[in-house]
C-alpha cells in the first residue's frame, strides 16, 4: 500500500490529524491496533442495564478551544450543553455543600469574588485565595521558570494556601485538572490550566457537558467523514517498526508494509518505545521516553432501583467529594439531561488512583456505596441493582514537573516523522484538549512542509 501520510494510532490526537489531512485533500492511512477507534476515549452499551457507559467521565471547559474546533468540524457540536454560569459544588463530610461560583462581573473580578463568597472556607483563608489569582493575572517568564521546579502542593504553600484551602478547594480541583497527585503534579501546567480558564474569556470558563457517550460525541460522526474523504482505516492493524531510509522516514511495517512520505506517531509513550529502532532510542530526542510514567483512574457506576437526590438541590450535576476516597460524583441523568428518568444512575471517579488500582472491584464498590450515604440519603432506602467498575491503569501519563522538561515536540529527529498525543509538549496536561491540539499541529506542520 501507498499513501502521502500514515497516522499510527486512532485516539482523538490520531484522528484529529486524519481529518485535517484529510479535509485537506491529503491520502491518508489510519492503523489502530485494537478493534475500534477511540484510544482511551470511548463509551459501550452495558449488557445488564442497556444504558450507555463511558470508560471516564469527562467535563469540557470553554478553555478547550480545540476540542471545540474538532466538534464543529464532525458536526456534533450541538450535543453539548454550556452551563453558562461556573459552578462547583463542594460536599464536606460534616460542614456540608458549599458552592464555588463565577457571577457576573467582568475578568478577573469574578473570580476574586467568587474566592471570597466561598464559605467553606474561613474569610482569612479566602482572602489567602486571591494570592493565586494576583499571581497568575501578572505571569511573566520568572513566573514559568519558578513554576516549572514546583510541584502544585509547593507552589500553593509558597503563597500561604493553609491545609484547608488546599484540601477544601484546591485539591479536588488538582486531581480532576492533572490526574496526579498535588506533591507530584506539575505546578507549571496546573498553573497555565487555571490561567487559560479563568483569566481568558468569559465563556472559557463556562463548563461544556456532553448530552451523549463519547463514542458518539467524538467517534461515530469523525469515521463518516474519514471514509467519506476516502481515508482507510485499518483496525486491528498493528505497526511494527518504522521504515526508515537515511533518517527520513518512508513507511511503517505491520502486518502489511505501507509506504508513505509522512508518518505521524499518535500512540503513548510506552508504545512509541516498541515502534523505534533499537539505535534511536539512545538518542537525545527519544533517550528522555524512560522517564515517562502513567497515572492510573478508576470509574465507577452505579444504579439504584429508585431514584437518589443530592441534599439540598436535585439539580445538581456533579459534586466533589472532601476528605473521601471517591473525588468527584456525577448525576448521570442530569448530566445528560434525561429530565423523564429518575435519577438512579450514578457515576464517580477517582483520579490518580495509585492506591486503588489493585483492590478488588467489590471493595471498590463498598467504599462507593458507604461515601455516597451522605451525598445521597435515600440511596440507603433503595437496592442496588446493577455496579460497575472501569480500570484505567494506563488512563495518562503523569504530568509532574520532573517529566515536564522532556515533553517531546511534534517534529522529531527524524525526517517527515513526526509525534501526537496528549502526553506531547502540548503545554498542557494530560486532557482531551491537549491530545486533539496534537493532531491538529502535526496535521499542519505537513501541509506545510507539502
Amino acid at each position: 500500500m501507498i499513501a502521502d501520510v500514515v497516522v499510527i494510532g486512532g485516539g482523538l490526537s490520531g484522528l484529529a490529524s486524519a481529518l485535517q489531512l484529510s479535509n485537506s485533500g491529503a491520502d491518508v492511512i489510519l492503523c489502530e491496533q485494537n478493534n475500534q477507534l477511540g484510544g482511551r476515549t470511548y463509551s459501550f452499551v452495558d449488557k445488564t442495564t442497556g444504558e450507555v457507559v463511558n470508560n471516564g467521565q469527562h467535563v469540557l471547559v470553554g478553555a478547550y478551544h480545540n476540542t471545540i474546533k474538532y466538534l464543529e468540524l464532525i458536526g456534533t457540536r450541538h450535543l453539548i450543553n454550556v452551563q453558562k454560569q461556573f459552578r462547583l459544588h463542594f460536599h464536606h463530610p460534616t460542614l456540608g455543600i458549599h458552592t464555588f461560583e463565577l457571577g457576573n462581573l467582568p475578568k478577573p473580578f469574578d473570580v476574586a469574588v467568587a474566592m471570597l463568597k466561598f464559605k467553606l472556607l474561613p474569610i482569612n483563608d479566602r482572602r489567602k485565595l486571591l494570592k493565586v489569582g494576583l499571581e497568575l493575572n501578572k505571569w511573566k517568564d520568572a513566573l514559568t521558570n519558578k513554576l516549572s521546579q514546583l510541584t502544585v502542593a509547593e507552589w500553593l504553600t509558597t503563597l500561604g494556601q493553609s491545609e484547608k484551602s488546599r484540601k477544601y478547594f484546591w485539591y479536588p480541583i488538582v486531581l480532576s485538572v492533572m490526574n496526579e497527585m498535588p506533591e507530584r503534579a506539575s505546578a507549571l501546567l496546573f498553573a497555565r490550566s487555571l490561567k487559560q480558564t479563568f483569566l481568558g474569556k468569559k465563556s472559557d470558563a463556562s463548563f461544556l457537558i456532553p448530552k451523549v457517550g463519547q463514542t458518539e460525541l467524538y467517534l461515530t460522526n469523525a469515521i463518516r467523514i474519514l471514509n467519506n474523504n476516502g481515508v482507510k482505516i485499518l483496525t486491528g492493524s498493528k505497526v511494527n517498526s518504522l521504515l526508515i531510509d537515511n533518517n527520513k522516514i518512508v513507511g511503517v511495517e505491520g502486518s502489511s508494509k505501507i509506504k508513505s512520505k509522512y508518518v505521524v506517531s499518535a500512540v503513548p509513550h510506552w508504545k512509541l518505545i516498541d515502534l523505534l529502532p533499537q539505535e534511536l532510542l539512545q538518542h537525545e530526542r527519544f533517550s528522555v521516553l524512560k522517564y515517562f510514567e502513567s497515572s492510573p483512574i478508576i470509574s465507577v457506576h452505579l444504579w439504584y432501583e429508585k431514584e437518589v437526590s443530592v441534599h439540598t438541590s436535585g439539580r445538581i450535576e456533579f459534586i466533589g467529594l472532601i476528605e473521601r476516597n471517591l473525588q468527584w460524583v456525577f448525576n448521570r441523568r442530569r448530566l445528560m439531561g434525561e429530565e423523564g428518568k429518575p435519577s438512579n444512575y450514578i457515576s464517580a471517579v477517582i483520579s490518580a488512583a495509585y492506591d486503588y488500582i489493585n483492590l478488588p472491584k467489590d471493595k471498590i464498590i463498598e467504599i462507593a456505596l458507604n461515601e455516597l450515604k451522605d451525598i445521597f440519603p435515600r440511596s440507603e432506602q433503595t437496592k442496588l441493582k446493577h455496579a460497575l467498575v472501569i480500570k484505567e491503569k494506563r488512563a495518562t501519563f503523569s504530568a509532574t514537573n520532573r517529566v515536564e522538561p522532556f515533553r517531546p515536540e511534534s517534529e522529531t529527529a527524524i525526517q517527515n516523522f513526526y509525534l501526537a498525543g496528549d502526553w506531547t509538549n502540548t503545554g498542557l496536561p494530560a486532557t482531551i484538549e491537549g491530545a486533539i491540539s496534537s493532531g491538529f499541529k502535526c496535521a499542519e506542520l505537513i501541509k506545510n512542509a507539502g
